[in-house]
């Protein structure tokens, strides 16, 4: 990788900060400053097998970064079921708490709020820029212990596209490199020269390298803005066959689309299979993958997600070419956040969403999530229903805006009343008394409004389950007091 030699690099950055245009209000972060904190979260995680418990509390360690107005920067997975949050200030022996302002889980960052107006009294707010300086080296901040601030030195690559972890939206992110032991809890980057805020560190792997949020995405989040979703996925066109079919000449360029989210910025613009050549009157190649005159080859993506380019598509329309149906074809399209509700099946992270059951004769119901899942360790792809596995893999965003959640039967708790069905296991319920079943709210209005005196559940796979009304409600009794069940539902 090139690198600017330093005097050239330190000129560059004095003249950008004078003019303003890079960093903005943005100011240099001194190691004297007060503004990393230490973070001691205890979190008490829901249990997604047996959805009525809770597990074990546990303790999370992090860094917080001050940005003023009382509220601290931290990443999102340390306070995911957060029951409590202390957090300690430089050379300070009091303990200040906070609770939680607002998190996105796609970005990874969360914002947090002191108890105590006063707490943030003799804190310097870290305020972040519009613009990284890549490549360039930086150092990472870190707070050890109560009075002792670290600096480690490590490389800025590169930027790239890639879904932070486990979120539903691709976000930038820089790739950083280190020869020294970093933690990726929250450390503030800034770079070496000019001591400007260059972004987060939320990931570092045992190969030396790791990802950085970076400060233009940051400033956005801090700012209360939402982050723009294209709506749409696509696939590579990188074989002659299937170029030629779609009526491609040899020279052409471009991505198919091969999925999209009902209800987003590309529903009713694009159309399966259409050939998507250009954006923001940039080429796409057949890779999905476009040239950026900073940052160089950059995935699609970037066009649409990010936030940080001078004429942002964000809030404006964004000029497409597609080919559809062998034809050229020019759209505009208009950009807006993730519709959740085209989630059909949750995945990654699970969204500080605690999960749904509803027990009926002691047998328990549940929503497919990617957290029941990986919930069955290490092996869980090979330990889990492969049913489950394959929708969960092919079907986690919805069809069309009708198509509902994928209700399961978990499991039967053991009870002489249900015992002709004690082998079932994580089968999917397809029908409730006739009544195909999407979520669920309505299998439990189903329930309580049916005037049949028997109760018929019916499986994707045929297998059928048949209780008298009144027996649901026994069996139910029976389960809580036998396994400690405190409700019928949690929802």
């Amino acid at each position: 990788m090139l690198f600017l030699n330093q005097p050239c690099r330190f000129t560059i950055v004095f003249l950008l900060f004078l003019t303003g245009s890079v960093t903005g209000k943005s100011n240099p972060v001194a190691m004297t400053d007060a503004a990393i904190l230490q973070v001691k979260v205890t979190v008490q995680y829901p249990h997604f097998i047996q959805p009525w418990r809770f597990k074990t509390p546990e303790i999370r360690q992090s860094t917080g970064i001050y940005i003023g107005d009382n509220r601290i920067l931290i990443p999102a997975q340390a306070v995911y079921f957060y029951t409590s949050i202390e957090i300690k200030k430089p050379d300070a022996l009091k303990v200040f708490t906070a609770e939680l302002e607002r998190l996105d889980p796609d970005l990874g960052l969360a914002i947090l709020k002191f108890n105590d107006p006063n707490a943030s009294k003799d804190l310097k707010a870290v305020t972040f820029p519009n613009e990284v300086f890549l490549p360039g080296t930086g150092l990472v901040m870190e707070s050890k212990d109560q009075r002792n601030l670290e600096e480690k030195k490590i490389r800025m690559i590169r930027l790239d596209m890639d879904s932070y972890s486990s979120g539903y939206v691709e976000l930038p992110y820089m790739e950083i490199q280190s020869e020294e032991k970093l933690d990726g809890v929250g450390e503030l980057i800034v770079d070496a020269t000019a001591r400007i805020p260059q972004g987060v560190l939320y990931q570092f792997k045992e190969n030396n390298s790791g990802r950085v949020i970076p400060a233009f995405t940051i400033k956005h989040f801090i700012d209360g803005k939402t982050f723009p979703f294209k709506g749409f996925r696509f696939k590579p066109l990188i074989d002659s066959s299937t170029r030629n079919y779609y009526g491609l000449r040899k020279d052409d360029l471009g991505v198919l689309v091969a999925e999209i989210y009902p209800g987003s910025s590309a529903d009713g613009v694009l159309q399966l299979e259409d050939v998507l050549l250009e954006v923001s009157n940039f080429k796409i190649d057949p890779k999905g993958y476009f040239d950026h005159p900073k940052f160089g080859k950059l995935n699609v993506s970037y066009l649409f997600h990010n936030t940080n380019e001078p004429d942002s598509s964000f809030g404006k329309k964004i000029k497409l070419k597609v080919f559809r149906n062998k034809k050229p074809v020019s759209l505009e399209m208009d950009l807006k956040p993730l519709p959740e509700s085209a989630i059909r099946i949750p995945y990654g992270n699970s969204r500080f969403q605690t999960p749904k059951y509803l027990m009926l004769a002691g047998i328990i119901f549940q929503e497919l999530s990617e957290q029941y899942l990986t919930e069955h360790g290490n092996q869980w792809r090979n330990r889990v229903s492969k049913e489950l596995l394959y929708l969960n893999d092919f079907y986690r965003i919805k069809r069309n805006s009708n198509e509902g959640k994928v209700v399961f039967l978990s499991q039967v708790l053991p009870l002489s009343g249900n015992k002709a069905y004690h082998t079932a296991h994580q089968m999917i319920l397809k029908s409730v008394n006739g009544t195909p079943v999407q979520s669920l709210d309505q299998l439990q209005t189903v329930i309580k409004e049916s005037g049949a005196p028997y109760i018929h559940f019916v499986m994707s796979d045929g297998f059928e389950m048949i209780f008298k009304k009144e027996e649901i409600q026994t069996l139910n009794s029976e389960a809580k007091k036998s396994f400690q069940i405190q409700k019928d539902s949690n929802f």
